[in-house]
């Protein structure tokens, strides 16, 4: 039962993968293979469990995820880095989305103030555009893509379909914004999940 139900999963990721690239303008110099390996991209690793927390861990930097100041349900605050410490704040519930039961992403809420990690603004695919919590609503850019990279994970935007990063992609200091990248290859694009 389980492996239908993570074949599921996987065809509806890249259905709604096959359905935003068609939606999106697409490079006519892609070959056909290019658009089939970024279809491939698209698999969601096997999903946490609803009830539990984890911290969002940087692969470069070591720190955790969190909202700037740590307390504030307010709209449009910053995801920053900071220590990885016992505050609430550092904690993130995956809640799963999709449709007809089947999960084709997650949205990524913080235990301390309830709102869910978007992009600012919502909809463009610039790079080192800031990561901030708002509502949990069902715009397509508060869903998110785990995706699983040689073991690794890349937390990728639906709707911008850009990956989460740190600006700058190498210091350690806290309080560094989250921002949306390409999803290349650099260690400050990928990130684990530790439960607590």
């Amino acid at each position: 039962m389980n492996a239908f139900l993570s074949l599921r999963g996987l065809l509806a990721a890249k259905l709604l993968a096959a359905a935003l690239l068609a939606a999106a303008p697409i490079d006519a110099s892609l070959a056909a293979n290019d658009v089939e390996v970024l279809i491939n991209k698209w698999p969601i690793i096997a999903p946490p469990a609803f009830s539990d927390l984890y911290l969002v861990i940087n692969g470069k930097t070591g720190k955790c995820l969190t909202i700037a100041g740590g307390t504030s349900p307010a709209n449009n605050l910053s995801a920053v880095q900071f220590e990885c410490d016992d505050d609430l704040s550092r904690r993130w519930l995956l809640r799963h989305v999709g449709a007809g039961g089947v999960a084709t992403g997650m949205q990524i809420v913080n235990k301390k103030t309830g709102k869910c990690l978007t992009i600012a603004g919502g909809t463009s695919p610039a790079n080192n555009l800031s990561a901030v919590q708002f509502d949990c609503d069902g715009d397509l850019s508060r869903t998110w893509l785990l995706n699983d990279v040689n073991g690794a994970i890349q937390i990728q935007n639906a709707k911008t379909l850009k990956c989460l990063t740190i600006a700058g992609g190498t210091s350690s200091q806290d309080n560094l914004e989250a921002v949306q990248f390409d999803c290349d290859s650099d260690p400050s694009r990928f990130w684990r999940l530790e439960r607590r």
